[in-house]
């Protein structure tokens, strides 16, 4: 959910919907009919759609080329639905790695003002198929990235998990990790001694705009690499309901569920996992 629109993307079963969505736009590229936008979602063209409770209120096209996030086809028909797409597109990008996203667009004031309000800049102009001319508009992404606690992330930490900051401000707590889009603290995760050679991980604190981006998974995973290098025999999770929704992935890296909560037994814990370490 962003704002007052959930974003999601498309399937088959959108086809007519983005048809419908597109009729009389006059994109170039965009699909005429149903069959067309299901041939276009059939051969890899990736979707993003926004809808409120009346609906589907916008799409957008984008894609991968090259290390860069491209994305056309951007069609509103409510408010602010566009600007919550091409967000999405950001977002998008940034869980692939990816730090650029481009668009071209009609070169006017307007668009360049529009685009400008969402962080894009021209980089470059060129002409359309009918002759009109067009700008290339670019925005660097923030790195998105899961790092070591700094006494410079208190007061984010405490508003994230409701705990006093004052002692994440007094020095680095090892064991403690935070998600950082570029300089902005947007989630944490930390460990804990258990005893017996166990190493409890607190569930992963998100802001709620980037749960359910797989961000839960990764700053587990952090947090169990630190647990490996620290002499740890195996870790466990907090289920809870937002876990619950990666069992696949965790299960994928190894983690089982065990009641209300997940274990790990951790590689460096055994000879085996030292010789392939």
């Amino acid at each position: 959910m962003t704002g007052r629109f959930t974003i999601r993307e498309a399937g088959a079963e959108d086809a007519a919907a983005l048809a419908e969505l597109y009729a009389g736009s006059g994109l170039a590229g965009a699909p005429g009919d149903a069959a067309e936008a299901a041939r276009l979602l059939q051969t890899g063209s990736a979707f993003l759609l926004a809808e409120d409770a009346a609906g589907i209120a916008g799409a957008v096209r984008w894609r991968e080329e090259e290390g860069v996030a491209w994305f056309d086809l951007l069609r509103s028909l409510e408010p602010w639905a566009g600007a919550e797409l091409v967000r999405a597109v950001g977002r998008a990008a940034q869980d692939r790695g990816l730090r650029l996203a481009r668009c071209m667009a009609p070169d006017t004031p307007g668009m360049a003002a529009y685009f400008g309000r969402l962080g894009y800049l021209p980089i470059g102009r060129a002409w359309g198929e009918a002759g009109q001319p067009l700008a290339m508009l670019e925005r660097r992404l923030p790195l998105l990235t899961v790092r070591e606690q700094r006494r410079s992330d208190a007061a984010a930490i405490g508003q994230l998990t409701g705990a006093d900051p004052w002692v994440f401000a007094q020095s680095a707590r090892p064991g403690w990790f935070v998600a950082a889009d570029g300089e902005r603290v947007v989630g944490v995760v930390g460990v804990a001694d258990a005893g017996g050679g166990v190493a409890r991980i607190s569930g992963p604190v998100l802001e709620p705009a980037y749960g359910g981006r797989g961000l839960e998974v990764w700053m587990a995973e952090r947090a169990r690499e630190w647990a490996e290098t620290h002499g740890f025999r195996s870790c466990e999770l907090e289920a809870g309901p937002v876990m619950g929704r990666h069992r696949k992935a965790l299960e994928e890296r190894l983690w089982v569920l065990d009641g209300e909560v997940f274990r790990r037994v951790l590689e460096r814990a055994g000879g085996e996992g030292e010789e392939t370490g």
